[in-house]
């Protein structure tokens, strides 16, 4: 029906009445969903049992064992190093990417952009790597040596 009155209306004006319906239905939904809720809500419920009181209290066992993973560490001077690495790796490729890949004048300026560019591209990459590596590392190892990891239990 709204393609229909394309012919006589513009769309900004199909838009609009698209989104009239649209806010209509859902007010005439949610009204209905909470109605619904309310009547639901006024009911009291039946007083549980001590039973099914202790069948939903946890225990220990439901629980995985705690991890180091929220904890904050340094990730050392290892980071330290590869930014610095990706950092010097990044402007050298920039600089010479730039000197090769540029027809006629090159400029000292247009040069050292690149370098910089490329630097900080270098460096954000290095660190995101190695940072995300040695985090999955740590995890893994953890994983590994937890005292409660069973192969067999892990598999299934």
């Amino acid at each position: 029906m709204l393609l229909a009155l394309r012919q006589w209306l513009d769309p900004v004006a199909i838009a609009a009445i698209a989104f009239l319906a649209l806010s209509v239905f859902c007010h005439v939904a949610g009204n209905a969903i909470g109605t619904r809720l309310r009547e639901i809500g006024d009911q009291p419920d039946a007083a549980p049992s001590e039973a099914s009181l202790a069948r939903l209290r946890p225990r220990p066992q439901d629980f995985a064992p705690a991890t180091q993973l929220g904890q904050r560490h340094s990730l050392g001077w290892t980071i330290v190093i590869a930014t610095s690495v990706g950092i010097s790796s990044g402007a050298i490729g920039g600089g010479l990417w730039t000197f090769l890949a540029s027809r006629g004048q090159i400029g000292l300026l247009n040069i050292a952009v690149g370098v910089v560019a490329f630097a900080v591209l270098g460096g954000i990459a290095a660190f995101a790597t190695v940072g995300f590596v040695q985090v999955l590392v740590a995890a893994i190892w953890q994983a590994l040596k937890s005292p409660d990891a069973k192969p067999e239990k892990m598999l299934s």
